[in-house]
């Protein structure tokens, strides 16, 4: 069963600018715009039915995969996020969003599909890039709820250490951070118990496929308290 988990992961992470697991690899960048665009209706039908006050998350799969039926701080969740997504079309996802309702606090996990080795992730122009493309999130989000809360990027497993910067986790986390310290917004680590050390890699067992968590709820409950202002 295990043998197709790391191809898979790897056909996601070489769409680069965002996909979902790349099932049609001769297409994977029309598989990505076809995934976005579907996933982007979803998120605008539960934006326009949502409740007077809920929580809205924002980013790729760590935040798209979170279970629904959760209630951080008493109040329902609208999944916005879009996996696959790089911070650059994330942003640009998001400014095609309308909030009729706005929500009582917003969260963004960002990141992980832009630390592929390829990109050199922590080359100047390639952060620059990513942080000025996390700031247009941030921005945006800021533009509909007074409370931001941007998280540092999950752990990655050793298995994909071919295909992605381990190193640039912890940077991105760092350049996210500075970032909320100019804007304004809250900064979180909830996978601070899933790494191992300073590596950038995730501790045995933590994900499932060396990309995605084992188990999403305990980080939504490591969450929890930024998202309600604790």
């Amino acid at each position: 069963m295990r043998r197709w988990i790391a191809p898979a992961v790897a056909a996601l992470l070489m769409l680069g600018a965002g996909g979902v697991l790349g099932w049609n690899l001769r297409k994977p960048a029309a598989d990505a715009r076809a995934y976005a665009g579907m996933r982007l209706v979803a998120v605008q039908v539960a934006l326009d039915e949502a409740p007077a006050a809920y929580i809205f998350l924002a980013g790729d799969s760590q935040s798209e995969l979170q279970p629904a039926d959760q209630r951080p701080c008493g109040l329902p969740l609208v999944n916005g996020g879009v996996s696959g997504a790089t911070a650059a079309a994330y942003a640009e996802h998001l400014s095609r969003l309308a909030f009729p309702v706005h929500p009582q606090a917003a969260s963004l996990t960002i990141g992980t599909n832009d630390i592929l080795l390829k990109n050199r992730p922590r080359g100047v122009d390639a952060a620059a890039r990513f942080e000025a493309a996390a700031e247009r999130i941030v921005r945006g989000l800021q533009g509909v709820t007074g409370r931001v809360v941007v998280t540092a990027l999950p752990p990655v497993g050793r298995e994909i250490a071919a295909l992605v910067d381990a190193g640039a986790v912890g940077d991105y986390s760092d350049r996210l951070k500075a970032l909320c310290g100019r804007l304004g917004c809250a900064f979180t680590d909830p996978y601070a118990d899933l790494r191992d050390g300073d590596t950038g890699f995730a501790k045995p067992g933590a994900l499932r496929d060396g990309l995605h968590l084992a188990r999403f709820r305990p980080a939504m409950q490591a969450l929890t308290p930024a998202l309600c202002g604790g």
